[in-house]
């Protein structure tokens, strides 16, 4: 297996920080596969007029929260890079799994590394799963972890 490009959503989370981990020692195993960082984001919530009781979300949340989402993945590559691994980061604002499997399919991804939560029962049934999603879909072989 040739392994050029490894693809890692992450959403911060303890199972995302793993599955970094993980990509690392799979980049340096293969000689040096770069490493893609991917934070993706979707608010969903129902634009209606707040006299109607709807919601309304402060000026500029969009552009903090990528804002934020970017500082992130940046400090995610920094820590990549100050560790020999070639690495870049990408943040999109669109629901994760579809983000997932559109850039492994731009970057033609040889590997998707991510974590899971390993939700079960009906919060998996409610919550869905990314990882389950990418795994289904994705162009490429993909490697799940688990923190525990």
């Amino acid at each position: 297996m040739k392994v050029d490009t490894i693809l890692v959503p992450t959403d911060f989370s303890a199972d995302a920080e793993k599955a970094l981990d993980t990509a690392t020692d799979v980049a340096k195993a293969f000689g040096g596969a770069k490493i893609v960082v991917l934070h993706a984001y979707h608010v969903d919530v129902p634009v209606v007029s707040p006299m109607a009781g709807g919601y309304s979300l402060p000026t500029g949340f969009y552009e903090e929260l990528r804002a934020q989402a970017r500082a992130r993945v940046d400090e995610a590559v920094k820590k990549l890079s100050a560790g020999g691994v070639e690495a870049t980061g990408v943040v999109l604002q669109e629901p994760a799994a579809l983000a997932v499997v559109d850039q492994a399919e731009k970057l033609s991804a040889d590997l998707i590394i991510m974590g899971t939560r390993g939700n079960t029962g009906l919060k998996h049934v409610v919550l869905g799963s990314v990882a389950e999603r990418v795994v289904r879909t994705a162009p490429c072989s993909v490697l799940t972890v688990k923190a525990t």
